[in-house]
């Protein structure tokens, strides 16, 4: 019995120290392991994508791709918006507030103030300079150019002016010969010398107003702010006040003659014409300063017009009649 259980605590303990060892070391098999994957996880990835490559996997399947319409399809929509991100780009330019613009921005504040800029000016010359740009770049996006009629001229005159430039100083030849050869400019215009008795709604008895008025009597009238005589008035200046119908009527009329009621846009006018001028050319001297105008903007028509034969052939013109 002493030697069995001396023999046998000698047997147990080399199967518990037989345990512990495979134990150990398959925990440690597996710590290398683990350490291992993190080093080399990527490797069979990698060996597999180069047996693809040699045996033209890869290859077929990007034919394959290539191949199929929808990869068209894509490619043209990537190539259609890089495109219009280009474009858009160009169109839509980003607001740049650069050293040189700041430069010159504060070199007219400090000018126009007499003093130097401090930050509060120049942050606020900044945002000035912004917001300008900003709201300049939100009229045009808003076709305000296009639907402004004040802006449109301001447009045109400048556009003009970059054309045609600053014209000449023409000599006293030059005017002289622009007199001559448009002669009938410088004519004066027809002048009538004619009184009216006004009446701001349509009076019922004209005739017997005209009737007294032919016979001499005093007719009482309302009140005109131009008042009732109209000394050598041109043609013109009376169309102004009365209008064209009227002008005509006055013309027609005999001198000394009551006639009317002539309607105006102002009202009822009882109209006796005592006087006419006829047209008459005027001295040189006398419209040398309408002369030298005239020239000038004649010169400057004329490049104009050269230049519009050039924009037709830029812009396409239609007209609908």
């Amino acid at each position: 019995m002493a030697w069995h259980r001396d023999s046998v605590v000698p047997i147990n303990a080399w199967h518990r120290d037989q345990g512990q060892e495979r134990m150990a070391g398959a925990l440690e098999t597996r710590r290398q392991a683990k350490q291992a994957d993190g080093r080399t996880a990527l490797g069979p990835s990698v060996k597999a994508i180069m047996v693809w490559l040699r045996q033209g996997v890869l290859t077929k399947a990007f034919a394959r791709v290539v191949r199929d319409p929808l990869f068209s399809f894509l490619l043209v929509g990537a190539a259609i918006f890089a495109g219009y991100a280009v474009i858009e780009q160009q169109r839509n330019p980003a607001v740049r507030y650069t050293p040189e613009a700041e430069k010159a921005l504060v070199d007219e504040f400090e000018m126009l103030s007499g003093r130097k800029a401090d930050a509060a000016d120049r942050a606020r010359i900044e945002k000035n300079f912004i917001t300008g740009e900003l709201l300049f770049r939100e009229a045009i996006d808003r076709n305000m150019h296009l639907t402004d009629g004040e802006t449109r001229a301001r447009l045109t005159d400048k556009v003009r002016y970059l054309i045609a430039g600053a014209p000449v100083e023409p000599t006293e030849e030059q005017l002289v010969d622009h007199y001559s050869n448009n002669i009938a400019l410088y004519r004066s215009e027809p002048k009538t010398t004619f009184s009216q008795i006004f009446r701001s709604t349509k009076p019922g008895d004209s005739a017997a107003i005209l009737a007294a008025l032919n016979s001499g009597q005093t007719v009482p009238g309302d009140d005109f702010w131009l008042g009732s005589a109209y000394p050598a008035y041109g043609d013109s200046m009376v169309r102004g006040i009365f209008g064209q119908p009227f002008v005509t009527r006055l013309k027609e009329a005999q001198e000394g003659v009551w006639f009317g009621p002539v309607q105006s846009p102002r009202g009822w006018h009882f109209v006796r014409k005592t006087g006419s001028i006829a047209p008459a050319l005027m001295p040189y001297s006398a419209v040398r300063d309408q002369v030298r105008q005239d020239y000038m903007m004649a010169r400057t028509n004329a490049a104009i017009d050269g230049a519009i034969g050039k924009l037709k052939e830029k812009f396409d013109v239609e007209v609908v009649r």
